[in-house]
C-alpha cells in the first residue's frame, strides 16, 4: 500500500512550493500578510504568484495597489480564457497576481468539478512560491484549498475568539483530510476499506461535551480493528504540520502563552504537532499602509514588520 507523504505540487515547471494562508475568522490580517509576504519574497529574488481564493469577498488586489482587475478566476473557470496563466496580473511591487471572483451570487460556492479544475491549474503555475489567500471560514472548498498546499499557515491574533477559531480551523482541516482518505483524488482510493472509513466517520461525527473525540482513540480503534491502517493514519498525522503565525502582536509574552496553549490542546486532542513560524507586530504604520494600498514592506523594507516577516520567510524556506 502507498505510504502517506506530504502533498507535493504536480507539473510545476520550476521548483515551486504552494503556501496556503487560512484561519476561520475575518479581520486577522490574512490578505495583508499574504501581500506583504509576497512582496518580501519578491525582494529576496523569488518568483511569486499570489492567488486570491476568498472567492466570495476578494480584495487581495487592493493590498497590492491594483484598483481594478481586467481578468479574474471567474474568467478561467467560465472558460473565457484557456489557461490560468492568461489571468496573471502584474503588480508594481514584484509578485504576479490572480484576482478572486467578481462578487457574483454563489461565487464562493463553486462546484466540485470547478474546484478540482482550479486546484490542478494552480499546480501548473511556474513560480518559486504560489501563495493562496483563503477566505475566513471552514467550508469544504476553503479546507480543500488549504490541504492542497505544501505548507499551510493558520493566522490568529491574541484575541480569545481568534485563538478558538484558529484551533477550530486546524481541527476541521484535519477532519477533512481524514474523511477524504479514500476520495477519488487520494493515492489510497484503490485501497478503500469500508470499516476504516466508518471508524473515521464515527469518530469525527460523534460529538462529545468537550472539543470532540480525541484522535488517539481512533488510533487505538484501528490497532484493534485494522492494524495495517494504523500506520497510514499515524503517518497522515505526522505529516499534518500547520504553521501558526500570530498577528497584530502588542506584547510578545501574550503570543508565547497563546502558542503554548494552542500547541498543548492540538497535541492532546488532535495528536498534531504545530509549527510556530513567528509573530508579526501591531503597528499603526501597517494599518496606514493598508489604507494607502501600499504594502508595508515596500514602504519600509527595513522596518520592524518587514524584519518579522523576513524571519518567517527564512523559516519557511528551511521547512
Amino acid at each position: 500500500m502507498p505510504q502517506e507523504k506530504p502533498d507535493t505540487p504536480a507539473s510545476i515547471s520550476g521548483p515551486g512550493k504552494i503556501i496556503a494562508v487560512g484561519g476561520a475568522k475575518g479581520g486577522i490580517g490574512k490578505s495583508l500578510f499574504v501581500a506583504n509576504l509576497g512582496v518580501l519574497l519578491s525582494q529576496m529574488g523569488k518568483r511569486i504568484v499570489l492567488v486570491d481564493l476568498d472567492l466570495g469577498g476578494s480584495n487581495l488586489h487592493l493590498y497590492m495597489g491594483v484598483w481594478s482587475l481586467t481578468s479574474r478566476i471567474d474568467d478561467f473557470l467560465d472558460k473565457n480564457v484557456e489557461n490560468i496563466h492568461d489571468i496573471l496580473t502584474p503588480t508594481k511591487y514584484g509578485p504576479l497576481l490572480i484576482g478572486g471572483g467578481g462578487g457574483k451570487l454563489g461565487a464562493a460556492n463553486i462546484h466540485y468539478s470547478r474546484k478540482q479544475k482550479l486546484l490542478k491549474a494552480i499546480k501548473t503555475i511556474d513560480a518559486d512560491y504560489v501563495i493562496l489567500d483563503l477566505g475566513g471560514d471552514t467550508t469544504y472548498n476553503i479546507l480543500d484549498f488549504y490541504l492542497s498546499a505544501d505548507q499551510g499557515f493558520v493566522l490568529t491574533t491574541c484575541d480569545p475568539a481568534s485563538y478558538l477559531d484558529a484551533y477550530g480551523f486546524i481541527k476541521t482541516s484535519l477532519y477533512r483530510k481524514l474523511t477524504r482518505l479514500f476520495s477519488p483524488e487520494s493515492s489510497y482510493y484503490n485501497h478503500r476499506d469500508g470499516l476504516v472509513d466508518q471508524l473515521i466517520k464515527d469518530h469525527i461525527f460523534t460529538n462529545t461535551a468537550d472539543n470532540g473525540n480525541r484522535i488517539d482513540a481512533l488510533l487505538d480503534a484501528l490497532v484493534q480493528e485494522k492494524p495495517v491502517y494504523h500506520g497510514i493514519i499515524k503517518g497522515l498525522l505526522d505529516n499534518f504540520r500547520p504553521g501558526v503565525v500570530v498577528t497584530m502582536v502588542e506584547k510578545e509574552d501574550q503570543a508565547v502563552d497563546l502558542i503554548t496553549r494552542l500547541r498543548k490542546v492540538s497535541g492532546k486532542i488532535l495528536s498534531v504537532e504545530l509549527n510556530h513560524f513567528g509573530c508579526v507586530p501591531f503597528e499603526k504604520s501597517i494599518q496606514q499602509s493598508a489604507k494607502e494600498l501600499v504594502p508595508s514592506v515596500a514602504k519600509a523594507p527595513d522596518g520592524t514588520f518587514a524584519k518579522a516577516l523576513r524571519r518567517i520567510a527564512l523559516k519557511m524556506e528551511m521547512a
